[in-house]
């Protein structure tokens, strides 16, 4: 199970060193150490948790280049309709601002040594320049695709273009009529990836394309940036057992870290929706009902997501490594 190292400070204090709009909705900022320090590492595909004010706690990916110490990149698309938290950063996160930040997750790795292909849709590209810097240092072979509805809404096109990599990428955008054709364009090699980041349809259609053409499960590859719609589950009481002989019932209205939390089990939660993967836990024994959106198939088979995931049946069982 995820525990903070107490051996060092888990939240970092840094200061906003570059705020640039690159359109009407996107701000580009970059957050370094205030004495010029080096960050901790990053790998491509990672993210950090921003705190925008204490009741606007965000996760962005970050989007720079993992070789680069001496910052950490995220963008932030401005949601008018949203919760508020994007709106209040765009307002506040200013140039010389002190932040506070978390170290950086990875739950989206880069995998295999074969063709790499990015598929990006509006501000979900942010992962896969991160992981096009990356390909590009280790001389890995890679194809970036970035899809955007118009021209003027595609706020990663002059920052693209300007990379050592740029003749990787490829631009699709809808209202021009160069959306991407996914049959031709995500073709199958030996050991080839594929990974995307977008809106919900986007990368459903990215996905269910990579499974026709070929892709082998565990040779798909996406994150979500926030909480898609979630299927009409029906809950049900079950049992935890613990590795330590400790027996915790969970009622059909209790989420498995609620029921722990309640029996005086420490657990870290954060997001409470299955997608920061905060929660994760070993299971040795019990048919599960995943519900997150953090695990692949491999990883569902020895653990779940404790906010989220329950026992597959009514009335059963799942050891965890507690």
């Amino acid at each position: 199970i995820y525990a903070p190292d107490m051996g060092e400070v888990p939240v970092l204090q840094l200061i906003v060193s570059r705020a640039e709009a690159l359109n009407d909705t996107t701000t580009l900022y970059e957050l370094s150490d205030p004495d010029g320090a080096d960050l901790p590492p990053f790998t491509a595909g990672a993210h950090i948790d921003v705190v925008v004010a204490p009741e606007f706690f965000r996760q962005y990916s970050l989007s720079g280049d993992p070789a680069n110490r001496k910052s950490y990149q995220i963008a932030v698309l401005r949601e008018d309709e949203g919760r508020g938290g994007s709106k209040l950063m765009h307002r506040i996160f200013t140039q010389g601002r002190r932040v506070f930040v978390g170290k950086p997750i990875n739950h989206f790795p880069l995998a295999g040594t074969g063709h790499s292909l990015l598929w990006g849709g509006g501000i979900g590209v942010t992962p896969m320049i991160a992981m096009a810097h990356e390909l590009h240092h280790a001389g890995r072979p890679f194809t970036l695709h970035y899809c955007s509805g118009t021209r003027a809404g595609a706020a990663f096109t002059a920052i693209l273009a300007a990379q050592p990599w740029a003749d990787q990428v490829h631009h699709h955008v809808s209202d021009e009529g160069t959306r991407a054709d996914l049959t031709a364009d995500i073709p199958y090699t030996r050991d080839a990836h594929v990974y995307t980041c977008g809106p919900d349809a986007f990368m459903s259609a990215v996905m269910d394309q990579a499974a026709a053409n070929g892709f082998p499960e565990d040779a798909r590859h996406l994150e979500y940036f926030e909480t898609p719609e979630a299927p009409d589950y029906e809950n049900h009481p079950f049992t935890l057992r613990l590795t330590d002989g400790r027996v915790v019932p969970v009622s059909a209205t209790q989420s498995a870290s609620d029921a722990l939390l309640a029996a005086g089990v420490h657990v870290d939660v954060k997001c409470s929706d299955g997608l920061c993967g905060v929660c994760k836990c070993g299971v040795t024994s019990g048919a599960i009902e995943h519900r997150d959106y953090v695990l692949s198939k491999s990883q569902q088979a020895s653990e779940m997501i404790l906010c989220q995931s329950r026992a597959a049946e009514p009335d059963g069982e799942v050891t965890i490594e507690f």
